[in-house]
C-alpha cells in the first residue's frame, strides 16, 4: 500500500498532468497568436498551429554543428526533464503532487535551472549568435528572480502566521490566500505585488519588453540558433510548459479560489475540475500579460531591461513586502 501510494499514485499522477499541460500550454500558443493576429489586422495561423509544428520539428532530421560539445545535445533534454519535475510542485488548482514543507525553494531551484540548461545548450553551440542570446538570458534571469523571490517569501511567511499545515509549502496558496490578510497595508501590498508578479511573469516567459534573449529579427533566435529537429522541438515544448508553469503561480498566490466546492464535488472530479477551471484562469492572465502585452508593446534593450527590474520593479517588491508584514513587525 505504501508502495502505491508514495510511488505509483503520484507518477500516474505526473504523467496525467504533464500530458495535459503539454496539451494546454501548446493550444495556448496558438490561441495567443491568433488572438496578437486579429489585434494587429491579421489572420494569423490555426489555432493548432503549434502543435502541428512541434509534430514536425520531432520527425524532422537533428543536424549538429560542428563546433558544439555533448551538452549542446544534452541541455535540451535536461531542460524538458526539469520542466517536468517541476510540474510535481505546481500548484495547479490542488495542492502540488509532492507538496513539502520548504517545497518552494525546490521550485525556484527547478525554474531557474531550465534557464541554466538553455544557456549551457547555447553556449556549447559554437554559435555567436546564440552566446550574445545566452549572455541577455543570464542577465535578465539575475534581474528577475531576486524581486519575485523577495516576494514570495514575504508572502508565505505572512500566510504562514494564520496557521498553516507546511510553512513554506506551495500547497499554503489552498489553504489561505493573500487577500484574507485584510488590512488595509496588506491590500495595497498584495497590489503592488501583484504588479511585481505580473512584470515577472512577463520577463520569465519573455513577451513584449522582455523579447530579448531570442530577437529573430536581431540574433536569429538567440539561444536556439543552432538548434534544429528533435533539439528544437523539446526546446519549444519546454517554453510552453514554462509559461504555463509560471503562469500558474501568479495565479495560485492571487487568484486560487476553485469551483469543485460550489459544485460539491471531491477526490478526482474535484481536483479534474479545479485543474481546467485554473487552467481557465491561467489563459486570462496569459491573455492578458503576454497577448496584451505583446502585440501593444516594442522590445527593451537589454541594458534598459535590467535597468527596470533593478530600478523599479525591485523596489516595489520591497515596499510591497515591508507593507505585508508591517502589522506583524510593529
Amino acid at each position: 500500500m505504501d508502495v502505491m501510494a508514495n510511488i505509483v499514485y503520484p507518477v500516474a499522477g505526473l504523467i496525467g498532468i504533464y500530458a495535459f499541460v503539454s496539451l494546454a500550454s501548446l493550444v495556448w500558443e496558438g490561441i495567443d497568436r491568433k488572438l496578437v493576429a486579429r489585434m494587429q489586422r491579421r489572420v494569423g495561423p490555426p489555432l493548432l498551429q503549434p502543435i502541428y509544428d512541434f509534430l514536425k520539428l520531432a520527425s524532422k532530421e537533428t543536424i549538429v554543428p560542428n563546433t558544439a560539445n555533448y551538452m549542446f545535445r544534452a541541455a535540451p533534454v535536461l531542460a524538458l526533464a526539469t520542466a517536468i519535475a517541476l510540474l510535481a510542485y505546481t500548484p495547479m488548482g490542488f495542492e502540488p503532487l509532492l507538496s513539502s514543507r520548504g517545497d518552494v525553494i525546490v521550485f525556484i531551484y527547478l525554474l531557474t535551472l531550465i534557464c541554466f540548461f538553455k544557456i549551457l545548450g547555447a553556449i556549447s553551440s559554437g554559435s555567436p549568435y546564440a552566446k550574445i542570446g545566452a549572455a541577455r538570458e543570464a542577465a535578465i534571469m539575475v534581474s528577475r528572480e531576486p524581486a519575485m523571490m523577495l516576494a514570495i517569501f514575504a508572502i508565505m511567511w505572512r500566510l504562514g502566521k494564520l496557521g498553516v499545515e507546511k510553512p513554506f509549502s506551495m500547497g499554503v496558496f489552498y489553504q489561505h490566500n493573500i487577500w484574507e490578510i485584510g488590512t488595509p497595508l496588506s491590500f495595497v501590498g498584495a497590489v503592488i505585488l501583484l504588479y511585481v508578479f505580473v512584470i515577472w511573469l512577463a520577463s520569465e516567459i519573455e513577451a513584449g519588453y522582455f523579447n530579448i534573449p531570442d530577437a529573430e529579427e536581431e540574433i536569429a533566435e538567440g539561444l536556439l540558433a543552432e538548434y534544429s529537429g528533435r533539439y528544437l522541438a523539446l526546446l519549444k515544448l519546454t517554453k510552453a510548459l514554462k509559461t504555463y508553469i509560471a503562469a500558474s503561480l501568479v495565479v495560485s498566490i492571487f487568484f486560487p479560489w476553485g469551483i469543485a466546492g460550489y459544485l460539491n464535488l471531491s477526490g478526482l472530479s474535484a481536483d479534474i475540475v479545479n485543474l481546467l477551471f485554473h487552467t481557465l484562469k491561467v489563459f486570462i492572465l496569459l491573455f492578458a500579460v503576454q497577448s496584451v502585452f505583446r502585440a501593444t508593446t516594442g522590445r527593451l534593450r537589454v541594458t534598459q531591461a535590467v535597468e527596470l527590474l533593478w530600478k523599479n520593479v525591485f523596489p516595489a517588491s520591497l515596499i510591497g513586502t515591508l507593507l505585508i508584514a508591517m502589522e506583524v513587525i510593529m
